[in-house]
């Protein structure tokens, strides 16, 4: 959830303290001095023993928890974000499925992409346009239309690693997709792109992780004032200076300037811009999740309304080009046809 309540945790027990600290979003200070630091990163103040505040405070139960989703239910029913546990695990992504890379390669299919988007088995693995180095697919767990995704053939963690030739051929895909999700929704307020970039190791703590470059591009949402101060996003105009870390990136049209959090010490949660979009579509808790609900409703109606548009626009000579095969095949879909 996104954090709505600004609250200090007071424990009178070592144990609790340290269990609630083990948490991603949970911090231990030792002074209350220290309390406006910690929520200006998005993160939760806890302290021991009693302490005289100005500020809302929840006194933490002296027998704690019985286990982490224990803790969790309670932050979000007092409304504040924990996070997850810190486990310590690692898990090397360069050894998973990557199922992004089977895209890619067509999963494995030796067809052109005309065929390919007319019998491949999910409609979300579509792929609209192609270049010699990016796709752009749709993308699982669609809040609404115009929801998109833009992914680098080559395996690379991040656009903060893209070698120059690559960023240059990235920053014309996202000016193509912006003219054509513009086309395809004219009534739209605008175009936004945005990245959860991974640190060049791989290394995660999530097993799950796509640890694998790629942009979501959805279109009429743009992240608050108030959302934007709560991760601290600042502006960059060079995203590889954050090539060494985790990052989250955000950026309001292909000529927008792009912003950025960069910071370790800022809390933001997994899925952040997909859980405030789903709370201004107002959808049940937990509906952000693309693991747990699909939408393929709005993965349709997005491929149906930009292939209606590629089919019938003027369209520039290389948006054409590279979106044929997704016009040609998807027009010989039973999606389609029915």
């Amino acid at each position: 959830m996104i954090t709505r309540n600004k609250v200090l945790l007071i424990t009178k027990s070592t144990a609790v303290a340290k269990f609630v600290r083990s948490f991603e979003a949970v911090e231990e200070i030792n002074d209350v001095s220290q309390i406006s630091r910690v929520w200006e990163n998005n993160k939760t103040p806890v302290i021991l023993g009693a302490a005289n505040v100005n500020c809302p405070a929840i006194y933490l139960p002296e027998e704690g928890f019985v286990d982490d989703k224990a803790f969790i239910e309670f932050s979000h029913e007092n409304g504040f974000e924990c996070g997850e546990m810190i486990t310590g695990i690692k898990y090397d992504s360069n050894q998973e499925r990557c199922i992004l890379c089977e895209l890619a390669s067509l999963k494995g299919m030796p067809t052109t992409m005309e065929t390919y988007n007319r019998v491949v088995d999910k409609e979300v693995d579509c792929i609209i346009y192609s270049s010699p180095h990016f796709y752009v697919t749709s993308e699982l767990g669609a809040l609404k239309q115009g929801y998109l995704m833009i992914v680098p053939k080559q395996h690379i963690l991040s656009v903060a690693q893209f070698y120059p030739a690559l960023m240059i051929e990235y920053n014309q895909v996202c000016k193509d997709l912006e003219y054509v999700l513009k086309g395809a929704y004219p009534e739209a307020s605008g175009v936004t792109f945005m990245e959860h970039g991974s640190g060049p190791s791989g290394i995660t703590s999530h097993k799950k992780s796509i640890v694998h470059a790629h942009t979501h591009v959805v279109t009429d949402f743009q992240l608050s004032g108030h959302h934007k101060r709560m991760v601290k996003l600042e502006p960059i105009d060079d995203i590889t200076l954050a090539n060494k870390t985790h990052y989250f990136s955000y950026q309001e049209g292909s000529d927008g300037q792009l912003m950025i959090c960069m910071d370790n010490n800022v809390y933001v949660q997994r899925q952040f811009p997909r859980q405030v979009m789903a709370e201004d579509l107002k959808l049940a808790p937990g509906q952000y999740n693309w693991r747990k609900v699909g939408f393929e409703e709005n993965v349709h109606a997005t491929l149906f309304h930009v292939f209606n548009y590629l089919k019938n626009a003027e369209l520039p000579k290389r948006i054409a080009d590279r979106t044929r095969g997704f016009v040609l095949g998807y027009a010989k879909r039973e999606e389609h046809e029915e």
